[in-house]
Formats: C-alpha cells, sequence, structure tokens
C-alpha cells in the first residue's frame, strides 16, 4: 500500500486486547521535568503515515514550539499495524492521535487513556461517487456496492440508523476499482481520495457521514490516564505548542512551505501536490464550529452523543461515561487563524 494512501483502518482494527491490568501498571513516566526548570521528553504516535494531516505537530517541532514550551517530542509514524491506544497506555509513547471511537472502544476494554483535545472538528471520512453516477445523495447509494473497510463505524451507521440497504467489498487502500466502475461508492477522504482520483482524471462528489448525523471527533490527541496525573504541565506545554503549531501550518503559507517539505523527507512517498491539497482541503474540517474560537475544543454534547450512537450500533456494549473519555481543561485558547490564504499557484 501507498504511503499516500489513506486507507485508514477501521474502528475495530485499531485496538488490541490487552489485558487491563497490565497496562494500568504501565502507564505513566513518573513527574515532569519540565516543572522543576528542565525538558520534558514526549514521544507521539501518528495515527497515520506523516502528511497534512499530521502538518500542525511538525510544524509546531520545525518553528521550535515545543522547545519554547520545554519539551523535547519525537513524532513517530503510525500506519495500518500501529495501534497507538496501546502504545500509550503501556508508557511506550506518551501521547498518541486517533480517532474517538476507538478511545471510547479503548476504555471499554479497560484500556487507560484519555483524550486532551480533538483536531478535527468535523469528521472527514466519507464516500465518494462519479460525478456522473446519478447518485446525487446517500438515498441514491442504496443497492449499490459500497467499497468500506471492515467495521467501518460511519457504513454501519448509514446500514442501521439511516436504513439503508447495500453490499459492502473490503477497501484495502487502492481505489483502482472505483475508478474503473461509475456504480461503486467509494469509502475515502476529500483530502486524499478524492485528490487521487481527480489525478486519475475522474471527477467526484464527496458525501461525509458527518452530513447524515454521525460526526465523532477525528484526529484526536489522546494520553493516559496516569500520565496525565502525574505529568500535567507537560501535557500543557505539547498542546500549547501543538494548537500554535496548527494555527500557524493552517494560516501562514510560510510556515506550511517549510513544514511541507519536512513531511516530504520524512514520509518520501509523499508528493508536494498532495500535501497541498489536503492542506488546503483540511481546513474547512478544523477551522470550524468550536475549533474556530479554540482549535482542539471539545463538548460533553458532542462526546455523549457518541456514546449514544456507538452503543446503538453495538460497538460498545459495557455502560460508558462520557465524561471518562475527554478532560479539555489542559488545553489552551489557540483560535483558528482569522482568514485562511490560499493554497500558492500551481501548488496542485
Amino acid at each position: 500500500m501507498s504511503l499516500f494512501s489513506r486507507g485508514r483502518r477501521s474502528v475495530l482494527a485499531g485496538i488490541a486486547l490487552v489485558p487491563a491490568l497490565a497496562l494500568a501498571a504501565c502507564g505513566g513516566s513518573g513527574s515532569s521535568s519540565a516543572e522543576a526548570g528542565g525538558t520534558t521528553d514526549i514521544k507521539v504516535v501518528l495515527g497515520w503515515y506523516a502528511n497534512s494531516e499530521s502538518g500542525g505537530y511538525y510544524a509546531a517541532q520545525d518553528e521550535g514550539l515545543y522547545a519554547d514550551h520545554n519539551v523535547d517530542v519525537t513524532i513517530q509514524q503510525g500506519g495500518p499495524n500501529v495501534a497507538g491506544t496501546t502504545i500509550v497506555a503501556s508508557g511506550k509513547a506518551e501521547m498518541g492521535i486517533g480517532d474517538a471511537a476507538s478511545v471510547a472502544l479503548a476504555q471499554e476494554q479497560g484500556i487507560p487513556i484519555v483524550t486532551v483535545a480533538a483536531i478535527y472538528q468535523d469528521n472527514p471520512v466519507g464516500v465518494l461517487v462519479h460525478s456522473d453516477s446519478g447518485m446525487d445523495s446517500f438515498d441514491d447509494m442504496e443497492n449499490h456496492t459500497w467499497m468500506v473497510q471492515t467495521g467501518n463505524t460511519g457504513a454501519e451507521y448509514m446500514q442501521k440508523e439511516k436504513g439503508l440497504t447495500f453490499k459492502t467489498q473490503a477497501y484495502q487502500g487502492s481505489i483502482a476499482n472505483f475508478l474503473d466502475d461509475k456504480s461503486l461508492v467509494q469509502q475515502g477522504w476529500p483530502t486524499n481520495e478524492q485528490y487521487q482520483a481527480l489525478k486519475a482524471g475522474v471527477e467526484t462528489k464527496f458525501f461525509s457521514y458527518a452530513s447524515a448525523g454521525y460526526n465523532p471527533y477525528n484526529d484526536v490527541i489522546f494520553t493516559s490516564k496516569s500520565y496525565l496525573e502525574k505529568n500535567p504541565q507537560a501535557v500543557k506545554d505539547f498542546l500549547a505548542a501543538s494548537m500554535q503549531g496548527w494555527s500557524d501550518y493552517m494560516g501562514d503559507v510560510d510556515v506550511a512551505t517549510s513544514t511541507n517539505e519536512q513531511l516530504m523527507k520524512v514520509n518520501p512517498e509523499q508528493t508536494s501536490d498532495a500535501l497541498w491539497y489536503a492542506w488546503d482541503k483540511q481546513r474547512d474540517f478544523i477551522a470550524t464550529g468550536d475549533g474556530e474560537q479554540q482549535i482542539g475544543a471539545m463538548s460533553s454534547e458532542r462526546w455523549s452523543t457518541l456514546v449514544d450512537q456507538l452503543t446503538k450500533l453495538g460497538v460498545l456494549t459495557k455502560e460508558i461515561d462520557p465524561a471518562d473519555l475527554f478532560d479539555n481543561s489542559y488545553l489552551p485558547t489557540v483560535p483558528a487563524p482569522s482568514t485562511l490564504p490560499d493554497a500558492p499557484a500551481d501548488s496542485y
């Protein structure tokens, strides 16, 4: 699979079954050295390979913002076989990036993690159809074949909550079949698969699951409860630098240019045009709603809705208190840029 491909593993596949007692014994790295005037080492495991989706963290690193806040951050790339929730809970990384549903499922399994920020206020996961397919709404996609990952909660929501009937085929990262068959419905992101189709000469329309009522936070930042309890200042410092990095990456073309160059060094399979396209399109999902005034913002209402939806879908089978899934008290008030500049001419 290409490192450009955004074929994210399903929520169910992203959590390893690890005994809760073993994980609880491992979390946390002791007191924050930053509180004593030193520097705190923090490893962050991404939810996927390095790309524009992780640009804010690389911007903060490139600008020296982490150093300014007395944290020495190492960014570890994720991938299809990287379970960030268990890595963080075991103490092998202090911070992880993932999706909100994975945090809820992890807690149900006894994995002691908590969300401290949510970058994507609107979830960018959805489906694509050919522009000339005649499908202009989710209802039009009924009785078609959907290319989705096994355990995709968005597709399950459309079947169980919206009552749509359709067959599914496993999506494993390639949209080749979709490009050749306009009757297919393709799982994707408007920052990735839609651009792949455009590059292949296929015009598409994107429909987000969020527009149909299933809108869990995405690209959330989580840590272990033990680490948060023992290192509150380190978490504050990391978030302060990261949220400023996201603001700069979204609103300053010079910062974005330097960061994208760094991303191509970290992940050589990235291309400049793909990075700029994703940079441009993803900002609509970040700088919106509560994220306009506070990047990374979260609300109890959104978490409660997610728990209710996952319970109805049968993803969660135990009672979960939404308040246990997040803590936004460490998040700084860094607003999104008041204006979002255009991408450089001919960048994609």
